[in-house]
């Protein structure tokens, strides 16, 4: 009978191959379009391009240790590594939260009329973006800089002494002081800002896509409307990421509350409260890829560059 680790192991083999191939190659295409066809970039393909990163730093320091795991290699890292690996996790999870939040704000923004209060920032809107990510750095790092004095390796002689176990470390509890007052005070404002901001954005985009299918009900043909149809169906795609983010961070924490509070049997759950964790950043860049019309017209494969290079060439002859 195959095992649930086994089960476990395979699961997260793929969530893992697959969200970092296809994050790689939504990068990869960022910079393509960037390089090769400069004049359909866009200011969000840097939001989006961060937000590939952050996936893929989530992916390596949450779904390998999983695979080795249930794999039966026990015990790789030492505390140093356990360290590591956890405040890079939390970094890029919160760069993530950071970052979906900025994309859906961004986006509303961009399709704000004209005339409404959000056109003088329209228009200066992507000169900040630079801003903000070393902002997201610089917040994150110093919020889960705790994680490193929390967590390290598991040993068999002192299970009994931490707060919460995962499969590749132990949690320590936390003390009562006011560093650690700070801690999970600012972690939690954190999360409920950048939430906050998520959810106001989302609901402004929502009600602006309500009032443009009431608008192109009546003014079918006219132009303005037809040049705003790509926007909205960018629109569409960054609500959807959002609604997955939501739906997903929110089944994590379920588990790893219930893990932390809870005395009964907490490896499955721990190990699928990781797996739906481990979700958003494998599933967002097929998402991103499937909507993005740009991707179509590139041509980085070397047998599609010469066909491209030849036809080019037969129609100079032709001419």
């Amino acid at each position: 009978m195959i095992s649930s680790e086994l089960i476990f192991g395979v699961a997260f083999f793929l969530q893992c191959a697959i969200g970092i191939v296809g994050n790689s190659l939504l990068l990869v295409l960022y910079v393509c379009i960037a390089f090769k066809k400069p004049q359909e970039k866009k200011p969000i393909d840097l939001i989006l391009a961060h937000l590939t990163v952050a996936n893929m730093a989530t992916l390596f320091t949450r779904g390998i240790p999983e695979i080795m795991f249930c794999f039966g290699m026990r015990n790789v890292l030492n505390d140093l590594g356990c360290k590591v690996v956890m405040y890079i996790y939390r970094i890029s999870r919160g760069f993530s939260v950071c970052t979906t939040s900025l994309l859906s704000m961004f986006q509303a923004i961009i399709i704000s009329p004209n005339n409404s209060v959000w056109a003088r920032i329209k228009v200066k809107a992507h000169k900040y973006i630079l801003h903000c990510f070393l902002f997201f750095c610089v917040t994150n790092a110093l919020i889960y800089i705790r994680v490193i004095e929390q967590n390290e390796a598991i040993k068999n002689d002192n299970i009994s002494r931490y707060e919460y176990i995962s499969h590749i470390f132990g949690a320590r509890p936390l003390n009562e002081t006011k560093a650690t007052a700070a801690f999970l005070f600012g972690m939690t404002v954190h999360d409920f800002i950048y939430h906050l901001l998520m959810a106001l954005s989302s609901t402004h985009m929502v009600l602006l896509l309500y009032r443009h299918s009431k608008q192109v009900q009546h003014i079918y043909s006219n132009s303005n409307s037809s040049r705003s149809f790509p926007e909205i169906k960018a629109t569409q795609t960054i609500l959807l990421l959002v609604s997955f983010f939501v739906l997903f961070y929110c089944i994590n924490n379920c588990c790893t509350l219930y893990v932390t509070y809870s005395f009964d049997n907490r490896v499955e759950v721990e190990t699928i409260g990781a797996f739906f964790g481990g979700c958003y950043p494998a599933l967002s860049p097929l998402l991103l890829i499937g909507s993005d019309n740009r991707i179509g017209k590139l041509h980085f494969i070397p047998g599609k560059e010469k066909r491209h290079h030849k036809d080019f060439m037969n129609g100079l002859v032709n001419y």
